[in-house]
């Protein structure tokens, strides 16, 4: 049974381009903000589990749950989504702490499969994950307090040297030059890995005012700048690329524009920052002087709406990918780039 199993978790994780159309639900319409305001964002589509995905095969899905869950349902949706990574073709993957896996969900083949395993260690709360240039994944475990490797089929390569640093490590992201920032909840620190995997050094520096209080997410926006979910001070600390503290976006409150529950973060091609809150179940985008331009969505159970997210994505053409936990799904939006006149 296990030499099975591990044979479907390398399934799907390689990919091809997903047809431009396929990313659309045709029977959803839903912008922000509405009409006569010009559109921001549009829902693409809602996922809800293997079955919005799969079309052949679907019992070596039912098997992986078999084993894991001792239960036969064949088409299990997601037990809590939380960070999320893809590539921009249709190739997604979904951290699930609660279940112990990586879901890996390729659009473009309809296939679904899954990392549960590092090693001989089989993960336990793997809360963030980030892909490399070359398609490898870094999955982030809280629980065991570790960061693993895995190459572009799944299969893993290496364990991050965080000994003495790493207590329970959350979000992670990448910069251009491939250097790897890592927010530790406990630890109150955020760690930087280069290119090659090796420790760097960590946030904050000396200039900063302060203390983190539970760093949660990361993101980093196209000029490297890295922005961390300073949870419990309720707010966004940003960095520039050599590490310097520039400046907080938000403050705790219940206007727009603050948190009560800051949560996952990304950032956009215009370098406009996402903020998810969950107690609101909305996200907020603002600007790169940290001004707020729009929220998007409410707390609820129909598309578009969510119930306390926790992880947001946004890959290279403007999809924002949502981790809509509570509601046991992942959700896709379209940021829509003010077209240049000529």
């Amino acid at each position: 049974m296990l030499l099975g199993l591990m044979a479907v978790t390398s399934l799907g994780c390689t990919t091809a381009k997903l047809d431009p159309a396929s990313w659309q639900d045709r029977h959803i319409d839903l912008v922000w903000p509405q009409a006569p305001a010009q559109a921001r964002v549009r829902l693409l589509r809602v996922i809800n589990g293997p079955e919005d995905v799969v079309i052949a095969e679907k019992g070596r899905v039912g098997k992986f749950f078999d084993f894991v869950l001792g239960t036969s349902n064949e088409n299990p949706g997601f037990f809590t989504p939380h960070c999320i990574a893809a590539d921009g073709n249709g190739l997604i993957y979904i951290a699930d702490p609660s279940l112990g896996v990586v879901h890996c969900y390729n659009l473009a083949s309809h296939e679904v499969s899954y990392i549960y395993q590092a090693g001989d260690r089989h993960l336990s709360s793997p809360v963030g994950v980030a892909l490399d240039s070359d398609g490898s994944i870094y999955v982030t475990d809280s629980q065991l307090g570790a960061v693993f490797k895995f190459d572009n089929k799944g299969a893993y390569i290496s364990e991050l040297d965080g000994k003495g640093k790493f207590i329970s490590p959350a979000g992670i992201a990448l910069t251009s030059t491939g250097d790897k920032v890592i927010a530790d909840m406990r630890a109150n620190k955020v760690f930087l890995f280069g290119k090659d995997d090796v420790y760097k050094g960590e946030l904050p520096g000396p200039d900063f005012p302060g203390t983190l209080s539970t760093p949660t997410y990361v993101a980093i926006d196209s000029a490297d700048t890295i922005y961390v979910t300073d949870s419990l001070n309720f707010t966004v600390r940003v960095f520039d690329s050599h590490g310097k503290y520039v400046r907080s976006v938000g403050q705790i409150g219940d206007s727009p524009g603050s948190f009560a529950r800051p949560k996952g973060i990304a950032v956009d091609s215009d370098r406009n920052l996402y903020v998810l809150d969950a107690i609101f179940g909305v996200f907020q985008i603002f600007d790169t002087k940290g001004r707020l331009l729009l929220y998007v969505s409410q707390e609820g159970t129909l598309p578009g709406e969510l119930m306390l997210p926790s992880g947001i994505f946004i890959d290279r053409d403007d999809r924002i990918y949502v981790a809509d936990t509570f509601n046991h799904r992942i959700q896709l939006f379209q940021y829509l780039k003010e077209k240049v006149q000529k």
